[in-house]
């Protein structure tokens, strides 16, 4: 069968979209409000109980509404849920606010900015959040949560408790005997799919709801409770060739939902669980507890993935946070090296980095945008 097009609400296009980028958490979070403010939009911040930014202030997640909160269709986007990683989607969800996009939606639609779902993540540089927890792997139960033999086994050389150079050699070496008995792709799944019995590790699902996890389904329950329809766009960071972009489902091909992200994304949309994505499958995802949330009703959910920077680059700015933050110290004289390679593996801090992947941003919401009809 032939999806029928979907006539797309272009954007005008972009004339200087670096300058929607922040410069960190706290520049972010106001220039979302005061795009909020000029939209006519109000705002919910919910305060985080029990963290704090690196300048001792209160961290927030903040949403706000276009359209009326019964809306039958509605399409929520959401910002830094791997906190690093929210200078793109902060970015992404200010720009297209002050470039009109609440005069473009359509009547009896709705759609929920939620910014900043990990403020602790954004505001220390962390993919992660105060308890360490990775909030894309958290809501599974946890009194029986998904077992990972493979990262158990590799754990100690996943995230060494020491990172000398002779450290590193030794654990890398493993890591690549791993992946030369296996495959590459194997290795990447072990690692990143999630795991939920070291604490200090990388990938870490957490021992409990997280905060986050709590507020995002305050928000489902008090924005979209009443949609029948819902698209989710969940801006992440990390993965492939610098500026460039996976629309990453966990729908699988021949499903209904996977046809529908195809009719609003097009070529951009990669399976997981079907083995077309550079993500693998991953567990506790806010995939897997959006369907649950949505049962019986329509969800599409992707996330728009944008390449930074070579895998390897990537997991060793991960390797060496965690390090700092699980067995180092702040005031350590690495510190300051190891925080600006995290950010840097997440965020490519270029003007035409930032064009690039703020024109996937717009193209992502201007499909969906689209489909609300």
């Amino acid at each position: 069968m032939v999806a029928s097009k979907v006539r797309r609400r272009e954007f005008p296009m972009s004339q200087n979209s670096d300058a929607h980028f922040p410069t960190g958490y706290r520049d972010g979070r106001e220039a979302f409000l005061r795009a909020c403010d000029e939209a006519g939009l109000g705002v919910t911040s919910r305060v985080h109980p029990g963290a704090a930014g690196g300048d001792g202030k209160p961290l927030y997640m903040d949403t706000a509404g276009i359209g009326p909160r019964n809306a039958a269709s509605a399409l929520l986007l959401i910002s830094g849920t791997h906190g690093v990683e929210g200078y793109f989607g902060s970015g992404a969800q200010t720009g297209l606010l002050r470039r009109g996009l609440a005069r473009r939606v359509l009547k009896g639609a709705r759609i929920v900015f939620l910014h900043a779902l990990n403020p602790f993540g954004f505001a220390w540089n962390r993919r992660v959040n105060e308890d360490n927890a990775d909030i894309n792997r958290n809501f599974v139960d946890h009194g029986n949560p998904p077992e990972n033999p493979v990262y158990d086994a590799l754990a100690d050389v996943i995230s060494p408790r020491e990172i000398s150079p002779e450290t590193m050699k030794r654990a890398n070496a493993t890591l690549r005997e791993y992946a030369n008995a296996h495959g590459p792709f194997a290795l990447q799944e072990a690692i990143s799919r999630g795991q939920y019995r070291h604490a200090d590790g990388i990938y870490y699902g957490g021992a409990r709801e997280s905060w986050s996890a709590a507020m995002l389904q305050d928000v489902f329950r008090h924005e979209l409770s009443g949609v029948e329809r819902l698209t989710v766009i969940d801006f992440h960071t990390g993965l492939g060739q610098s500026g460039a972009a996976e629309m990453i489902t966990e729908h699988l091909p021949a499903t209904p939902a996977y046809a529908r992200a195809k009719q609003m994304w097009g070529a951009a949309v990669r399976s997981s669980e079907g083995g077309e994505s550079l993500s693998p499958p991953l567990s506790g995802t806010i995939d897997s507890a959006m369907a649950a949330w949505m049962k019986g009703k329509e969800l599409t959910f992707a996330a728009l993935e944008v390449g930074t920077a070579p895998l390897r680059q990537v997991f060793q700015a991960l390797q060496r946070d965690n390090w700092l933050h699980a067995h180092g110290r702040l005031d350590h004289v690495l510190a300051g090296p190891i925080k600006t390679e995290i950010r840097n593996a997440f965020y490519p801090d270029t003007a035409e980095w930032k064009a690039r992947v703020f024109a996937h941003a717009e193209r992502a919401v201007a499909g969906a945008v689209a489909a609300l009809a």
